[in-house]
C-alpha cells in the first residue's frame, strides 16, 4: 500500500469533519425539528378534528333554532285557527255568538239553537251547536262563504235545508257545526 500524502490526508480529514458534522447536525438539530413537525401534524390533526366537530354541532343548532322557529309560527298558526276557550261550552257559546251575529247582521232569521253532546276529532273534544234558522238562498250561501273563508276550526257537520214556499226566508235551515276544542292553548 502507498503511503498516504499530506493533500489525501487533509482530504480525508475534511470528508470525516464534513460527515461527523452531517450527524451531530441530525441528532441535534433535523431529528428534534422532525420531531417537532410530527407533532405539530398530529396537533393540526385534531384541531382539525374538532373544528369539524364543532361546525357540525354548530349546524345542528341552527338547525335547531329555524325547526323552533318553524314549529312556534305553526303553533301561532294553529292556535289563530282554534276558537278560544277553558271548555267546549265555552266553545260553544263562542260560536252560538258569532253564528247569531253573522246573522244578524245579513238580516237571516235565527228560530232555534241547541248545544248538542261533543264528540271527538281524533283524540280532540268537538264542541256541537244546532241552529234552526230561516234563510234566502243568498242567506244561506252568505253564510256558507263565510264558514268556508273565517279560517277557525269550525267545520258543518250536519246541513239540511227544506224549501217552503212564502215571501220572505223560503228556506229552513238546520245546521249542526262542529268547533274543534283544544286544551291549554292560550293566544
Amino acid at each position: 500500500m502507498k503511503p498516504i500524502n499530506n493533500k489525501m490526508r487533509l482530504w480525508i480529514l475534511g470528508g470525516i469533519l464534513v460527515i461527523i458534522s452531517g450527524l451531530v447536525w441530525q441528532v441535534h438539530v433535523w431529528s428534534p425539528l422532525q420531531d417537532q413537525k410530527d407533532e405539530l401534524e398530529v396537533e393540526l390533526s385534531l384541531v382539525s378534528q374538532e373544528r369539524d366537530r364543532l361546525a357540525q354541532r354548530l349546524e345542528r343548532l341552527s338547525d335547531t333554532e329555524e325547526n323552533h322557529r318553524k314549529m312556534e309560527e305553526t303553533l301561532a298558526q294553529f292556535t289563530g285557527l282554534v276558537v278560544q276557550g277553558n271548555s267546549p261550552e265555552e266553545v260553544s257559546a263562542h260560536t252560538q255568538l258569532w253564528v247569531q251575529e253573522f246573522l244578524e247582521n245579513q238580516g237571516l232569521l235565527l228560530k232555534a239553537y241547541k248545544g248538542l253532546s261533543p264528540s271527538k276529532w281524533r283524540d280532540y273534544p268537538l264542541s256541537r251547536v244546532q241552529f234552526q234558522l230561516g234563510a234566502t238562498t243568498q242567506g244561506l250561501s252568505d253564510l256558507l262563504e263565510n264558514l268556508e273563508t273565517m279560517e277557525k276550526a269550525i267545520r258543518i257537520e250536519k246541513l239540511s235545508i227544506n224549501y217552503r214556499r212564502s215571501r220572505e226566508n223560503d228556506l229552513l235551515v238546520s245546521l249542526n257545526l262542529g268547533t274543534l276544542f283544544v286544551e291549554g292553548l292560550k293566544e
